[in-house]
């Protein structure tokens, strides 16, 4: 086989007409350039030129040639340079993958506005629970809660302080009346989380005479956070939720919150990508762009 640099080779000689001129414009010793073009005549089976005491002259099949590799080496520099714009251009084609509440209430704005600044760009998003194999699926970044155990992906931060609280519409509490400790919890209907086919039933905290487990139950259950955050807002039970999720919500009067004496589990979230030596513009960009979305939501409580 052959390479772009012995097209090149061949080219200069044919527009030259000199080995040792073609060696001297490529940087290459006569005996290099001489073996270079050999090779590339093997490779091609026939004899691309005849040498005269002079100068080379090419033979036909060398003509025939010299255009081919003309024209090639000219689709390849119109390659480097479209590929050397796109490097400094927000386009191509961006997968998302993020959880289902945070990814409706949040990413769905965010990347739409996102998109509007970058119109070249397109934008896939995968919403659900479920954690994207980001070495086995078509994902190119995934926002994440919780910890991180893959260490060949990047991780950047995007709230490491959010927590889990309790929360339930005002008039269940009306109806069911406010715990007042975790244990409390146990006589109260919960919305139940599920990730991968099992309830999340295990409910922890901690506070000033230490760290309390709870196992409560209800009837309701979804392997979608969206869905039980739309129950709790229903008046359907108490849910045990991350912060950032309810905290419109909750501002909003909708939900409210109760143990607020307790801190919930961590919920931090962060993005994450594969860790890539050359990362793309778009790449970086979007990255930035929900660094600083986040970093402009209310403080976390």
């Amino acid at each position: 086989m052959f390479s772009v640099d012995d097209l090149a080779l061949f080219v200069r000689v044919a527009e030259l007409g000199s080995l040792s001129a073609a060696a001297r414009a490529a940087d290459l010793l006569p005996a290099t350039a001489s073996a270079t073009l050999k090779r590339l005549e093997a490779a091609l089976g026939v004899r691309l030129v005849e040498r005269t005491t002079r100068k080379l002259r090419l033979t036909s099949e060398g003509e025939i040639w010299y255009e081919h590799a003309r024209r090639a080496l000219t689709a390849v520099e119109d390659g480097r340079a479209a590929l050397a714009q796109t490097r400094s251009t927000i386009a191509g084609e961006l997968r998302i993958a993020g959880p289902a509440d945070f990814g409706r209430q949040y990413l769905l704005p965010w990347l739409a506005e996102f998109r509007r600044e970058h119109p070249r760009l397109s934008v896939t998003l995968r919403l659900g629970d479920a954690l994207s194999d980001l070495h086995a699926e078509p994902v190119d970044l995934a926002v994440r809660y919780g910890s991180l155990p893959d260490s060949a992906l990047v991780a950047r931060a995007l709230a490491t302080d959010n927590r889990r609280v309790v929360c339930a519409a005002p008039q269940y509490w009306a109806r069911a009346g406010r715990p007042t400790t975790p244990a409390d919890l146990t006589q109260h209907e919960c919305l139940c989380y599920r990730l991968d086919s099992r309830p999340y039933t295990d409910w922890q905290f901690s506070g000033a005479k230490g760290a309390v487990s709870v196992q409560v139950r209800g009837g309701l259950a979804s392997d979608d956070g969206s869905a039980v955050r739309e129950w709790a807002l229903a008046g359907c039970g108490v849910a045990y939720k991350s912060w950032i999720d309810v905290a419109a919500d909750v501002r909003g009067g909708r939900l409210q919150t109760a143990l607020d004496d307790w801190h919930g589990e961590p919920a931090p979230l962060y993005v994450v990508f594969p860790g890539l030596q050359h990362q793309p513009p778009r790449l970086r960009a979007v990255v930035d762009w929900l660094l600083a979305r986040v970093a402009a939501l209310p403080p976390l409580r």
